[in-house]
């Protein structure tokens, strides 16, 4: 089962080909793609991966990353495909480490935060999923827990 495929059907069908030709040169080495990728983990982490956490992932790359509907779809597209493929959460927290200030860090923790509590409940796999990249991003505890109360 593809990621999103309820939400994405609604817009303009894409194949893989099409994909990986548009955006994996454009997005390959961009914070939001790592941002994407990690919002996934954080809903695939309690084996309950729902359609409002993929709505919510969807509304934040749409609202924080200045894309339109084609570049959004297009994103979490191969988001969901380098999550599936991915081995280390290192991969992905190293590129935000470097491009990002801290206070882009803790924004990114907020978006996890977010994702989590999209179906209402926090689950301990989750609240693990986060606190490992918290902790991979540098982001202090204080941090942490403030973007978990916010």
């Amino acid at each position: 089962m593809k990621f999103l495929d309820s939400l994405l059907s609604k817009l303009v069908p894409i194949s893989d080909k099409e994909v990986s030709i548009q955006i994996k040169d454009s997005f390959e080495n961009h914070i939001e793609l790592a941002t994407c990728v990690l919002m996934i983990e954080v809903a695939r982490s309690d084996e309950s991966f729902d359609d409002i956490e993929k709505e919510k992932i969807l509304s934040i790359a749409k609202n924080n990353f200045n894309l339109n509907d084609d570049q959004t779809r297009l994103l979490i597209h191969l988001a969901d495909q380098k999550n599936k493929e991915m081995i280390s959460l290192y991969d992905w927290t190293s590129k935000i480490n470097e491009s990002c200030e801290y206070a882009e860090k803790k924004r990114v923790i907020e978006f996890l935060w977010d994702v989590a509590f999209a179906d209402e409940v926090i689950d301990k796999y989750e609240d693990h999923a986060i606190r490992k990249i918290a902790d991979l991003l540098y982001v202090k505890h204080k941090d942490f827990i403030k973007a978990k109360l916010k």
